[in-house]
Protein backbone atom coordinates (compact mmCIF):
# COMPACT_ATOMS: atom_id res chain seq x y z
CA UNK A 1 0.00 0.00 0.00
CA UNK A 2 1.29 3.38 -0.85
CA UNK A 3 2.52 5.37 2.38
CA UNK A 4 0.47 8.16 4.13
CA UNK A 5 1.50 11.73 2.91
CA UNK A 6 3.06 13.89 5.53
CA UNK A 7 1.18 16.74 6.73
CA UNK A 8 1.82 19.74 8.20
CA UNK A 9 -1.17 22.39 9.64
CA UNK A 10 -1.08 26.28 9.87
CA UNK A 11 -3.55 27.49 11.77
CA UNK A 12 -3.18 30.52 13.23
CA UNK A 13 -6.98 32.49 13.36
CA UNK A 14 -6.86 35.97 15.22
CA UNK A 15 -9.36 38.52 15.32
CA UNK A 16 -6.54 41.22 14.93
CA UNK A 17 -4.89 42.40 11.53
CA UNK A 18 -1.58 42.19 12.92
CA UNK A 19 -1.39 39.22 14.67
CA UNK A 20 -2.69 37.34 11.05
CA UNK A 21 0.02 35.58 9.37
CA UNK A 22 0.82 38.07 5.78
CA UNK A 23 -0.57 35.60 2.79
CA UNK A 24 2.77 36.30 1.27
CA UNK A 25 4.17 34.36 4.32
CA UNK A 26 1.66 31.73 4.00
CA UNK A 27 3.01 31.06 0.59
CA UNK A 28 6.31 31.18 1.19
CA UNK A 29 5.85 28.25 3.29
CA UNK A 30 3.60 26.29 0.68
CA UNK A 31 6.54 26.96 -1.89
CA UNK A 32 9.08 25.78 1.07
CA UNK A 33 7.07 22.29 2.49
CA UNK A 34 5.50 21.46 -0.76
CA UNK A 35 8.17 18.61 -1.55
CA UNK A 36 7.71 17.39 1.53
CA UNK A 37 4.88 17.97 3.09
CA UNK A 38 0.75 18.50 1.97
CA UNK A 39 0.03 21.82 3.45
CA UNK A 40 -3.11 22.00 5.33
CA UNK A 41 -4.65 25.80 6.53
CA UNK A 42 -8.52 25.31 7.91
CA UNK A 43 -10.18 28.30 8.68
CA UNK A 44 -12.36 26.92 11.27
CA UNK A 45 -11.87 25.25 14.82
CA UNK A 46 -13.91 22.42 13.81
CA UNK A 47 -11.35 21.93 10.44
CA UNK A 48 -8.19 22.02 12.78
CA UNK A 49 -10.19 19.93 14.86
CA UNK A 50 -10.42 17.38 11.66
CA UNK A 51 -7.12 17.63 10.23
CA UNK A 52 -5.34 17.06 13.14
CA UNK A 53 -5.20 13.70 13.00
CA UNK A 54 -2.43 12.20 10.92
CA UNK A 55 -0.22 15.56 11.15
CA UNK A 56 3.27 15.58 11.99
CA UNK A 57 3.62 19.49 12.07
CA UNK A 58 1.65 22.14 13.60
CA UNK A 59 2.31 25.57 13.42
CA UNK A 60 -0.31 27.43 15.65
CA UNK A 61 -0.90 29.78 18.84
CA UNK A 62 -1.31 26.37 20.59
CA UNK A 63 -2.53 22.67 21.44
CA UNK A 64 -5.90 23.01 23.48
CA UNK A 65 -6.03 20.71 26.14
CA UNK A 66 -8.99 18.87 24.63
CA UNK A 67 -7.27 18.83 21.38
CA UNK A 68 -4.30 17.19 22.46
CA UNK A 69 -5.75 13.34 21.83
CA UNK A 70 -6.70 13.97 18.43
CA UNK A 71 -2.91 14.81 17.47
CA UNK A 72 -1.50 11.46 18.09
CA UNK A 73 0.70 11.77 15.24
CA UNK A 74 1.72 15.24 16.09
CA UNK A 75 5.92 14.67 16.37
CA UNK A 76 6.28 19.09 16.29
CA UNK A 77 5.10 21.98 17.40
CA UNK A 78 6.08 25.69 16.64
CA UNK A 79 4.00 28.43 18.17
CA UNK A 80 4.03 32.48 17.09
CA UNK A 81 4.47 33.26 20.95
CA UNK A 82 7.87 34.15 22.76
CA UNK A 83 6.78 32.93 26.26
CA UNK A 84 4.46 29.49 26.61
CA UNK A 85 3.35 29.83 29.89
CA UNK A 86 -0.44 29.71 28.26
CA UNK A 87 1.03 26.90 25.63
CA UNK A 88 2.12 24.32 28.07
CA UNK A 89 -1.12 23.04 29.46
CA UNK A 90 -0.70 19.44 31.21
CA UNK A 91 -1.79 17.02 28.50
CA UNK A 92 0.94 18.80 26.38
CA UNK A 93 3.18 18.86 28.47
CA UNK A 94 2.79 14.69 29.21
CA UNK A 95 2.62 14.27 25.24
CA UNK A 96 5.65 13.27 23.04
CA UNK A 97 5.18 16.34 21.18
CA UNK A 98 8.15 18.81 20.71
CA UNK A 99 7.56 22.59 21.27
CA UNK A 100 9.63 25.06 19.93
CA UNK A 101 8.77 28.97 20.22
CA UNK A 102 9.23 32.33 18.69
CA UNK A 103 11.83 33.34 21.08
CA UNK A 104 13.66 36.72 20.41
CA UNK A 105 11.10 37.80 17.32
CA UNK A 106 9.91 40.40 19.95
CA UNK A 107 13.22 41.12 22.15
CA UNK A 108 13.93 44.51 20.53
CA UNK A 109 10.50 45.97 20.69
CA UNK A 110 10.08 44.85 24.65
CA UNK A 111 13.39 46.30 24.95
CA UNK A 112 11.86 49.77 23.39
CA UNK A 113 9.19 49.69 25.46
CA UNK A 114 11.15 49.60 29.02
CA UNK A 115 12.42 52.50 28.20
CA UNK A 116 9.36 53.90 26.70
CA UNK A 117 8.22 53.54 30.03
CA UNK A 118 11.34 54.54 31.91
CA UNK A 119 11.32 57.44 30.11
CA UNK A 120 8.19 58.59 30.56
CA UNK A 121 8.57 58.09 34.50
CA UNK A 122 11.63 59.32 34.85
CA UNK A 123 10.99 62.85 32.67
CA UNK A 124 7.87 63.89 33.23
CA UNK A 125 6.66 62.62 29.93
CA UNK A 126 3.58 60.41 31.63
CA UNK A 127 2.60 63.95 33.30
CA UNK A 128 3.05 66.18 30.15
CA UNK A 129 0.68 63.88 27.94
CA UNK A 130 -2.13 63.74 30.75
CA UNK A 131 -1.70 67.75 31.15
CA UNK A 132 -2.01 67.43 27.26
CA UNK A 133 -5.40 65.75 27.37
CA UNK A 134 -6.69 68.95 29.51
CA UNK A 135 -4.86 71.37 27.58
CA UNK A 136 -2.91 72.72 30.20
CA UNK A 137 0.36 74.29 30.40
CA UNK A 138 2.22 71.89 33.26
CA UNK A 139 5.57 73.28 33.29
CA UNK A 140 6.03 74.12 36.96
CA UNK A 141 4.02 71.30 38.18
CA UNK A 142 6.69 69.13 36.19
CA UNK A 143 9.14 71.05 37.48
CA UNK A 144 8.13 70.31 41.29
CA UNK A 145 7.05 66.94 41.09
CA UNK A 146 8.31 64.31 43.54
CA UNK A 147 10.46 62.46 42.33
CA UNK A 148 12.26 65.08 40.58
CA UNK A 149 13.15 64.88 36.56
CA UNK A 150 16.23 62.74 36.81
CA UNK A 151 19.17 61.31 34.22
CA UNK A 152 19.63 57.76 33.47
CA UNK A 153 23.49 57.76 33.39
CA UNK A 154 25.30 55.80 36.18
CA UNK A 155 22.00 54.59 37.34
CA UNK A 156 22.09 50.70 38.09
CA UNK A 157 19.80 48.97 36.07
CA UNK A 158 18.73 45.39 37.35
CA UNK A 159 17.41 42.62 34.77
CA UNK A 160 16.01 39.89 36.18
CA UNK A 161 16.07 37.56 32.67
CA UNK A 162 18.88 37.39 30.81
CA UNK A 163 17.35 35.87 28.06
CA UNK A 164 17.07 37.29 24.28
CA UNK A 165 14.64 40.32 25.60
CA UNK A 166 16.98 40.91 28.89
CA UNK A 167 20.06 41.01 26.59
CA UNK A 168 18.86 43.57 24.88
CA UNK A 169 17.25 45.80 27.55
CA UNK A 170 20.84 45.26 29.10
CA UNK A 171 22.68 47.22 25.38
CA UNK A 172 19.93 49.91 25.62
CA UNK A 173 20.96 50.40 29.34
CA UNK A 174 24.48 50.32 28.55
CA UNK A 175 23.82 52.94 25.88
CA UNK A 176 22.20 55.13 28.22
CA UNK A 177 24.90 55.14 30.25
CA UNK A 178 23.51 53.33 33.14
CA UNK A 179 25.59 50.03 35.36
CA UNK A 180 23.64 46.67 34.16
CA UNK A 181 23.69 43.92 36.80
CA UNK A 182 21.71 41.01 35.84
CA UNK A 183 20.09 37.31 36.55
CA UNK A 184 20.38 34.34 34.84
CA UNK A 185 19.19 30.97 35.53
CA UNK A 186 22.18 29.12 34.58
CA UNK A 187 25.97 29.85 34.91
CA UNK A 188 27.30 31.01 31.13
CA UNK A 189 29.93 33.91 30.33
CA UNK A 190 28.73 37.43 30.98
CA UNK A 191 27.59 39.49 27.81
CA UNK A 192 29.85 42.50 26.90
CA UNK A 193 26.41 44.64 27.66
CA UNK A 194 26.25 43.62 31.62
CA UNK A 195 28.54 44.85 34.32
CA UNK A 196 27.73 42.06 37.22
CA UNK A 197 25.84 39.16 36.59
CA UNK A 198 24.21 36.97 39.30
CA UNK A 199 22.73 33.14 38.74
CA UNK A 200 19.11 32.52 40.44
CA UNK A 201 19.00 32.56 44.07
CA UNK A 202 20.82 35.69 44.23
CA UNK A 203 18.20 37.75 43.07
CA UNK A 204 18.05 40.04 46.23
CA UNK A 205 21.57 41.81 45.21
CA UNK A 206 20.07 43.44 42.72
CA UNK A 207 16.79 43.99 43.77
CA UNK A 208 18.72 45.79 46.60
CA UNK A 209 20.78 47.88 44.60
CA UNK A 210 18.62 48.73 41.23
CA UNK A 211 17.41 52.04 40.81
CA UNK A 212 15.53 50.67 37.98
CA UNK A 213 14.44 46.75 38.66
CA UNK A 214 13.16 45.27 35.14
CA UNK A 215 11.38 42.25 35.47
CA UNK A 216 12.16 39.89 32.06
CA UNK A 217 11.20 36.39 33.59
CA UNK A 218 9.30 33.69 32.46
CA UNK A 219 6.25 32.53 34.16
CA UNK A 220 7.04 29.40 35.88
CA UNK A 221 6.23 27.90 39.11
CA UNK A 222 9.31 28.97 40.12
CA UNK A 223 8.76 32.69 39.33
CA UNK A 224 5.13 33.25 40.37
CA UNK A 225 5.07 36.24 42.71
CA UNK A 226 8.74 36.59 42.97
CA UNK A 227 8.42 40.16 43.47
CA UNK A 228 5.99 40.79 46.38
CA UNK A 229 5.82 42.81 49.69
CA UNK A 230 9.15 41.42 51.38
CA UNK A 231 11.56 42.46 48.16
CA UNK A 232 9.57 45.63 47.82
CA UNK A 233 10.36 46.42 51.07
CA UNK A 234 14.15 45.81 50.18
CA UNK A 235 13.91 48.04 46.99
CA UNK A 236 15.31 51.57 47.05
CA UNK A 237 13.11 54.21 47.99
CA UNK A 238 13.92 56.19 44.82
CA UNK A 239 13.64 53.00 42.96
CA UNK A 240 11.54 51.87 39.57
CA UNK A 241 10.01 48.58 38.87
CA UNK A 242 9.27 48.12 35.26
CA UNK A 243 7.54 44.94 34.35
CA UNK A 244 7.46 43.45 30.66
CA UNK A 245 7.11 39.64 32.00
CA UNK A 246 4.09 37.92 33.19
CA UNK A 247 1.84 40.27 35.33
CA UNK A 248 1.83 36.92 37.69
CA UNK A 249 5.33 37.67 38.25
CA UNK A 250 4.23 40.55 40.99
CA UNK A 251 1.94 40.40 43.92
CA UNK A 252 -0.12 43.47 42.48
CA UNK A 253 -1.60 43.79 45.93
CA UNK A 254 1.55 44.49 47.65
CA UNK A 255 2.62 46.34 44.60
CA UNK A 256 -0.28 49.00 45.25
CA UNK A 257 0.64 49.20 49.08
CA UNK A 258 4.39 49.81 48.45
CA UNK A 259 3.13 52.23 45.77
CA UNK A 260 0.42 54.25 47.85
CA UNK A 261 3.14 54.45 50.71
CA UNK A 262 6.35 55.18 49.06
CA UNK A 263 8.17 52.00 49.57
CA UNK A 264 9.36 52.76 45.41
CA UNK A 265 9.04 55.32 43.58
CA UNK A 266 6.78 54.45 40.48
CA UNK A 267 6.25 51.18 37.84
CA UNK A 268 6.19 50.99 34.68
CA UNK A 269 3.49 48.18 33.50
CA UNK A 270 2.76 46.48 30.20
CA UNK A 271 1.40 43.01 32.05
CA UNK A 272 -0.97 41.93 34.57
CA UNK A 273 -2.00 39.22 36.88
CA UNK A 274 -5.26 39.64 35.11
CA UNK A 275 -5.74 40.96 31.74
CA UNK A 276 -7.71 43.31 30.24
CA UNK A 277 -6.69 44.84 33.57
CA UNK A 278 -9.95 45.49 35.66
CA UNK A 279 -11.24 49.45 35.94
CA UNK A 280 -11.30 48.92 39.02
CA UNK A 281 -7.69 48.67 39.67
CA UNK A 282 -6.41 50.97 41.50
CA UNK A 283 -3.15 51.23 39.13
CA UNK A 284 -5.05 52.67 36.54
CA UNK A 285 -5.35 55.94 38.74
CA UNK A 286 -1.88 55.48 40.65
CA UNK A 287 0.02 58.79 39.85
CA UNK A 288 3.43 57.42 39.81
CA UNK A 289 2.32 54.37 37.39
CA UNK A 290 2.28 54.40 34.00
CA UNK A 291 0.16 51.63 31.74
CA UNK A 292 0.44 50.53 28.52
CA UNK A 293 -1.85 47.60 27.64
CA UNK A 294 0.46 44.55 26.97
CA UNK A 295 1.50 45.61 23.53
CA UNK A 296 5.47 45.92 24.29
CA UNK A 297 6.08 43.15 21.80
CA UNK A 298 4.55 44.40 19.27
CA UNK A 299 5.88 45.40 15.58
CA UNK A 300 4.38 44.90 12.25
CA UNK A 301 6.94 42.51 10.72
CA UNK A 302 6.52 40.25 14.34
CA UNK A 303 4.62 37.38 12.40
CA UNK A 304 6.35 37.54 9.40
CA UNK A 305 9.44 36.51 11.35
CA UNK A 306 8.05 34.02 13.11
CA UNK A 307 7.31 32.17 9.92
CA UNK A 308 11.04 32.70 9.29
CA UNK A 309 11.94 31.39 12.19
CA UNK A 310 9.20 28.29 11.79
CA UNK A 311 10.80 27.57 8.02
CA UNK A 312 14.43 27.78 9.56
CA UNK A 313 13.10 24.88 12.28
CA UNK A 314 11.62 23.36 9.46
CA UNK A 315 14.62 22.62 7.51
CA UNK A 316 16.63 21.59 10.79
CA UNK A 317 13.57 19.28 11.59
CA UNK A 318 14.11 17.12 8.21
CA UNK A 319 17.76 17.26 8.30
CA UNK A 320 17.54 15.71 12.09
CA UNK A 321 19.55 18.98 13.71
CA UNK A 322 18.55 20.26 16.75
CA UNK A 323 15.67 22.41 16.94
CA UNK A 324 15.85 26.84 17.44
CA UNK A 325 14.54 27.68 20.53
CA UNK A 326 13.01 24.56 21.84
CA UNK A 327 10.84 24.30 25.02
CA UNK A 328 12.20 22.63 27.74
CA UNK A 329 8.17 21.70 28.64
CA UNK A 330 9.26 20.99 32.48
CA UNK A 331 10.99 23.81 33.06
CA UNK A 332 8.25 25.63 31.77
CA UNK A 333 10.30 27.76 28.79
Amino acid sequence: MPSQPRRLIVYLPHHLPIWRLPGAQLEKIRRRVLRTFVLETPLTEDAFVRALPGAEILFAWGLARRHVEKAADLRWMHTPLAGVDRVLNPELIDAPIRVTCSRGVNSVAVAEQVFGLLLGLTRGIADAARAQAERRWAQETIYGRTPPLDLLPGKVLGVLGLGDIGREIAIRGKGFGMTVWGLTRTPHPKPECVDKMFTAGKEDQIIRNADVLVLALPLTPATQGVIGERRLHRMKRTAILINIGRGALVQESALIRALREGWIAGAGLDVFATEPLPPSSPLWTQPDVLISPHVAGTHPDYMAQAADLFLANVKRYLAREPLLHEVDKQAGY
